[in-house]
């Protein structure tokens, strides 16, 4: 193998762009099918950090497309408890456009699906399934992360996507959040912050498994008592913090910097009066727009709705269905982002 494919490779370029790295992989040879814009942002990427393909891999990889049997025309399902807002930019529309251009770069059709419809029941939903082929389903978050959802799966692939359901406990693809932490802590203490705040909400925590407080209340035991600030809310709360608790929490403990997700913090941030970064200093564990002057972390969600498909594909082409006995995890890490706000 080229030894610059070793260090520089397709997937580090996806994460540069954004883009799945199928896409990638067809913007560099140049598909018809990838806009201009696309393969200039790619071609871009792998220039920046010496991308070089290896002549032999690239042969194999043209006799394995040659040789795989298209499955043009099969559907895949993608459900949603709650309609997408399409002109709004958040993780889970995003998980949709993910999935929704990786799956037709495969050959597949998806079908958006609103599980929660007025009027829909289980066995109405079980039979739109049947009545449209579909026999591959990416199920979208719920709006319980400790939720269920009521589905016959005896004969489909599933991955949820965003985070793994209680019930049924099938594969997903998520972000890597124990990752988004610890990178977001490293980068917090590299500015010279020491009284760290954690205003992570508790519904927040609960789709990540708990991996983020616990990330948290780890590191706080490796630091000096007086440095040690108490969590805004625990995160077994049930509730999520009001503004006029976090003023009090603010005004009671003036802690140098917050950890925060979502935009009620910085939020109310503002309408307290505070200047960022110069009286107080926050870091957003879900930044949503690198250009938005926030300091945090992105996740390429885009890219997770691309891995809940490959890992749909997969069971489709062995054909496994069902609730798998041992599901399987892709995580995906997340990317600091500079920012304003530190």
């Amino acid at each position: 193998m080229n030894p610059k494919e070793s260090t520089a490779s397709q997937y580090q370029i996806a994460r540069l762009t954004g883009v799945s790295p199928t896409t990638v992989s067809r913007a560099l040879a140049n598909h018809p099918r990838i806009s201009e814009a696309t393969k200039a942002a790619v071609s871009a990427a792998a220039k920046k950090i010496g991308y070089r393909p290896d002549p032999q891999i690239s042969l194999l990889k043209a006799q394995i497309r040659r040789s795989r049997v298209s499955p043009s025309g099969s559907t895949l399902g993608f459900i949603t408890s709650a309609p997408l807002l399409t002109e709004e930019r958040n993780p889970w529309n995003e998980f949709y456009y993910g999935a929704k251009e990786h799956a037709e770069e495969l050959g597949y059709n998806l079908d958006l699906i609103w599980r929660n419809e007025p009027g829909m029941t289980t066995r109405k939903f079980n039979g739109i399934l049947r009545a449209r082929g579909i026999r591959g389903v990416i199920i979208n978050p719920l709006s319980d992360a400790m939720g269920h959802i009521s589905m016959d799966f005896s004969c489909l692939a599933a991955a949820t996507v965003g985070h793994p359901f209680a019930k049924p406990h099938l594969s997903h693809a998520s972000a890597w959040h124990l990752q988004c932490i610890s990178l977001a802590l490293r980068k917090i203490l590299k500015h010279g912050y020491k009284r760290i705040g954690y205003a992570i909400f508790p519904h927040t925590d609960r789709y990540a498994s708990f991996s983020i407080s616990s990330r948290f209340l780890l590191y706080q035991s490796t630091i000096p008592e007086k440095q040690r600030l108490p969590l805004l809310v625990h995160p077994q709360e049930k509730r999520a913090p009001s503004r006029r608790q976090f003023a009090a929490w603010y005004g009671k403990h003036r802690p140098e910097v917050i950890l925060c997700s979502g935009p009620d913090v910085p939020r109310w941030i503002r309408e307290l009066g505070l200047k960022v970064p110069q009286d107080v200093a926050y870091a957003n564990l879900f930044v949503h727009d690198k250009e938005s002057g926030e300091s945090g972390i992105y996740e390429p969600s885009r890219l997770i709705g691309a891995c809940a498909v490959d890992l749909v594909v997969e069971q489709l082409q062995q054909n496994r269905f069902g609730v798998p006995a041992n599901p399987k995890s892709v995580l995906v890490e997340g990317e600091w982002v500079e920012g304003k706000t530190l």
